[in-house]
């Protein structure tokens, strides 16, 4: 899928919804967020994992 953004404001984005997606799952893992760990840790796996697939428009 091809995003409008520079490969700099791509690879920026990319940095910043790994390290989200990585917090998130590390909380989830210790069990921080008590009955929402579960869909944290989820959304951690979808957030850190969803920048795979965009590609910037060129």
């Amino acid at each position: 899928m091809e995003v409008p953004l520079s490969p700099r404001g791509l690879r920026w984005l990319d940095r910043v919804c790994k390290l989200v997606g990585l917090v998130l799952l590390a909380a989830a893992l210790e069990g921080s967020l008590g009955e929402w760990s579960l869909v944290a840790g989820l959304a951690g796996f979808l957030i850190g994992g969803g920048t795979i697939f965009l590609d910037p428009a060129e």
